[in-house]
């Protein structure tokens, strides 16, 4: 691993902690960090915990350009990210973007458009940070799933969205889960019933056939953030256990099987870091992308 290899993180507090995490477990000697604010004491700890490895905070994103990073991290928030992709796109090839990858409240412009054309344009190596394709793919490993006829997906978080800001946040988790499971192409859909609320938001829809449930909450108070989700007549619940200082993640099945599986962020962002070069990774998930894109743009207009 070179010791120059060189990333950038824009937007280093929360989700943004855990691609600074995985770089640095990667391997990545140089890191930038680009925040709302010019905090100094955020560089100090990380410099004391982290010795091997150099931070540099940047004030704009324009300083990006003479760093000359192998891959950057946007993590800032969902509002910001379509106008610092065209930006930071010049920079370097090789993006990773927290998801979603984008949003624009516009009902006059269509993110599916706008995504499928900016994946398609093959400028650069733009990867969406999905998690859930990892957990999916360990279980359909695992539980060697077949044929899913009924899908439900609930993921009750520690997010301060409201209204339609929390399908927007949460629908790239469950749809990205779903079609790696049961389906790559999107032959149809059919929206059956939608209920929206300040704090919560469900939805029933049909998916190549399949019938899906989706239960998504937000509440800044809560402590954990509960996932749980049905796979025909299964029933999963995602536990996670800080065991040695390090947090181990299972899946209890049916209330009585408790199944090992690797933390699905880092499996997933460690996955990218290995295979920038390999184009099946990146169409897969460009594909993923722009599938759950088009479902999101009609649900939440809906």
């Amino acid at each position: 691993m070179s010791k120059k290899l060189k990333g950038v993180v824009i937007g280093p507090s929360g989700i943004g902690k855990a691609h600074i995490r995985e770089l640095i477990h990667y391997g990545f000697k140089n890191i930038c960090l680009i925040g709302k604010k010019f905090r100094k004491k955020r560089l100090d700890i990380l410099e004391k915990e982290h010795r091997n490895t150099k931070f540099f905070n940047l004030k704009t994103i324009s300083e990006v350009k003479k760093r000359k990073p192998k891959v950057i991290n946007l993590c800032s928030p969902t509002k910001f990210h379509y106008d610092q992709i065209l930006i930071i796109k010049n920079f370097c090839k090789i993006l990773i973007i927290e998801k979603p990858i984008f949003w624009i409240k516009n009902k006059k412009l269509s993110n599916f458009k706008i995504t499928k054309n900016l994946l398609k344009s093959q400028k650069n190596q733009i990867f969406v940070n999905l998690p859930m394709i990892s957990l999916a793919g360990q279980i359909r490993k695992k539980d060697k799933i077949k044929k899913i006829e009924r899908f439900d997906f609930n993921y009750f978080t520690k997010g301060k969205n409201k209204f339609e800001n929390i399908p927007i946040d949460l629908l790239p988790h469950a749809l990205s889960f779903l079609f790696v499971l049961n389906f790559n192409i999107l032959d149809n859909f059919e929206i059956l019933d939608i209920i929206k609320k300040k704090y919560s938001w469900k939805c029933k829809i049909l998916i190549n056939n399949c019938l899906c449930n989706f239960f998504f909450k937000q509440n800044f108070k809560r402590k954990n953030s509960y996932l749980s989700f049905k796979i025909n007549n299964d029933f999963y619940v995602k536990k996670q256990f800080l065991k040695n200082n390090v947090y181990v993640n299972k899946l209890l099945k049916n209330k009585k099987k408790l199944i090992n599986i690797k933390n699905p962020m880092s499996d997933y962002l460690n996955l990218i870091f290995k295979n920038f070069n390999k184009n099946n990774l990146l169409k897969n998930n460009n594909n993923i992308t722009i599938n759950s894109t088009q479902l999101m743009e009609k649900l939440i207009n809906y």
